[in-house]
């Protein structure tokens, strides 16, 4: 005969000595054990998914708040953007009215239009996630390509503008354009009886007369080639210009420059005088060109202004506008 194996459990309170004794067969026991065990792993299984659910709930929060807050950093960014496209058109505007002011040529609308085209551009990376963001963000990226070809035209556009400019500065700077010293033109360019000689010549300048010492100003920049005694002129002055002319000053009293020097429009270069072949105290100016191996009259180009002067197609000659 087997005896059956049991387990004893012994229950006791803190507070008394009285003993309670519970017995149970081993199977009984083997299976509240298991029993405990399960529903242990069971808690915490439960417990972690618990715990999972909670962080992945904190992190579709905080998506969530970033997904907000890069909506409104994108509107913000558009709003600078359409900024930027104000200052461009206010750019656009600005060199339009100079290139009139100037009389330079004018960009051609479809020119400036050109600079804004091309096909809409998509970028799918959001497109998995949220068509919303997707269809927002490649509007402001679209803009961004905008605002980017705009500025590349701007900004060519303004070079070509600041280069014509220089170009415009230089050769109205280079092209005699000012009157040469103060006094009575008493001679014009063309044929004449001569006052000395009493035959008829061409007078290939203008004679202005004034008093000796009167100064005498360069009519453009230039560099001397010749400062000396030269016969019936005196003492004369030759200046070449990188616009195509010469200009020349003869019958001075005194030469305050030399042969090769840089000289500047409106620079003193000699007083008046009347050395030479001279009746009296006067300037003989003359303009010639270089491009077409002739003198021209000086009083074209008295007081030219930079809008008045372009360059000549295949030359360095100036023609009024």
């Amino acid at each position: 005969m087997s005896v059956k194996r049991k387990w004893y459990i012994t229950l006791m309170q803190t507070d008394s000595s009285k003993m309670v004794n519970l017995s149970i067969s081993k199977n009984i026991g083997h299976f509240v054990s298991a029993f405990i065990l399960l529903l242990i792993i069971v808690l915490g299984i439960s417990s972690f998914y618990v715990w999972k659910k909670n962080v992945e709930l904190a992190h579709l929060n905080r998506l969530e708040k970033e997904n907000q807050l890069l909506r409104e950093k994108i509107a913000f960014v558009s709003t600078q953007m359409d900024s930027v496209l104000i200052r461009i058109k206010v750019m656009e505007e600005w060199e339009d009215n100079l290139r009139g002011e100037r009389r330079l040529k004018a960009i051609n609308p479809d020119i400036r239009a050109l600079g804004s085209g091309g096909e809409p551009h998509s970028d799918p990376s959001f497109l998995p996630f949220d068509d919303n963001l997707h269809r927002i963000y490649n509007e402001y990226l679209n803009k961004l390509n905008f605002i980017k070809s705009k500025t590349t035209l701007t900004y060519e556009t303004h070079s070509d503008l600041i280069s014509s400019l220089e170009k415009r500065e230089s050769l109205f700077m280079s092209t005699p354009s000012i009157i040469p010293t103060y006094g009575m033109i008493t001679t014009d360019y063309g044929y004449r009886i001569h006052p000395i000689f009493r035959y008829k010549q061409f007078h290939a300048g203008i004679d202005i007369a004034n008093s000796i010492g009167t100064p005498i100003y360069a009519t453009a920049d230039g560099k001397i080639s010749f400062a000396g005694t030269s016969g019936h002129n005196g003492k004369l002055i030759r200046i070449n210009h990188e616009s195509g002319y010469q200009t020349r000053y003869a019958h001075l009293s005194k030469i305050l420059v030399k042969k090769d020097e840089e000289v500047l429009k409106g620079q003193i270069i000699a007083l008046m005088g009347s050395t030479g072949v001279s009746t009296g105290s006067h300037l003989h100016y003359e303009v010639y060109s270089l491009i077409k191996n002739r003198c021209v009259n000086p009083k074209g180009f008295f007081n030219l202004q930079e809008d008045q002067i372009k360059i000549a197609q295949n030359t360095n000659n100036f023609t009024r506008m």
